[in-house]
């Protein structure tokens, strides 16, 4: 195969959109009509936001999915196999769709979501200024949108790596979380107990070394997600 080529991740951009159309188009509406509901059944557009807000934080998860879903399906696997693309343009795109093409969709759906519960409002409300405010925060909050990618990230290593059954490692994952934080928590509080109060006055975070810890989280995922493609051997 040639060297890298981004015209060859557009190609697949463009196959991968057109083959998986009913799986985004399904997302979609479930991003749109969970807002609605819950708007109208309150008649109060805050709730449209805050569902979107809450649908954006673990879309990923299901964005994920979606991302690899041609390359798990059983009747598509093979075709993906045979697909003149490298590792390197496959995980670009990856990448491309849950660090650009996420959280664009989100915010099409969060507005779209407004102004279809917006007649049923109980009150007069500027739904224009809600648009652009759920609009800032989802593509524009750094802290929100570094979250959401570690979420993403984690996510796609997952569907990369499990082999059958993604709720088995959904669950694993989970569950090894649970059992670290709650480690760490055991370990931090006996630690507390015997630590000189004093200690604290003089320590300090950094915080731009905080600030880079926090991103560096979902880049050192992708990174892994390349790794796991390139051991499952697949050769496009």
């Amino acid at each position: 195969m040639a060297a890298y080529s981004l015209r060859r991740v557009a190609q697949y951009a463009r196959y991968h959109y057109t083959s998986q159309r009913r799986n985004y188009l399904s997302v979609m509406l479930t991003c749109v009509a969970f807002p609605v509901l819950f708007g109208i059944l309150s008649r109060d557009i805050s709730t449209v936001e805050g569902i979107s807000t809450a649908i954006y934080l673990f879309g990923g998860i299901g964005f994920a999915v979606r991302t690899t879903f041609a390359m798990r399906s059983r009747g598509t696997k093979v075709m993906e196999c045979t697909l003149p693309l490298s590792n390197e343009e496959r995980i670009t795109f990856m990448v491309l769709n849950l660090a650009v093409v996420f959280p664009l969709f989100m915010t099409v759906a969060a507005n779209i979501s407004l102004l279809i519960a917006a007649p049923f409002n109980y009150y007069e409300v500027d739904v224009w200024a809600m648009m652009l405010d759920i609009t800032r925060r989802f593509l524009f909050s750094w802290e929100l949108y570094v979250l959401i990618q570690m979420f993403a990230a984690a996510s796609l290593f997952l569907n990369i790596v499990a082999r059958r059954n993604l709720f088995v490692a959904y669950l694993g994952a989970f569950i090894g979380i649970m059992v670290f934080l709650g480690t760490v928590a055991r370990i931090g509080a006996n630690f507390l107990v015997d630590l000189d109060p004093s200690y604290f006055e003089s320590f300090e975070v950094n915080e731009s070394v905080a600030k880079a810890i926090f991103i560096l989280i979902p880049v050192v995922f992708y990174a892994l997600c390349y790794w796991a493609l390139r051991r499952r051997q697949m050769k496009w």
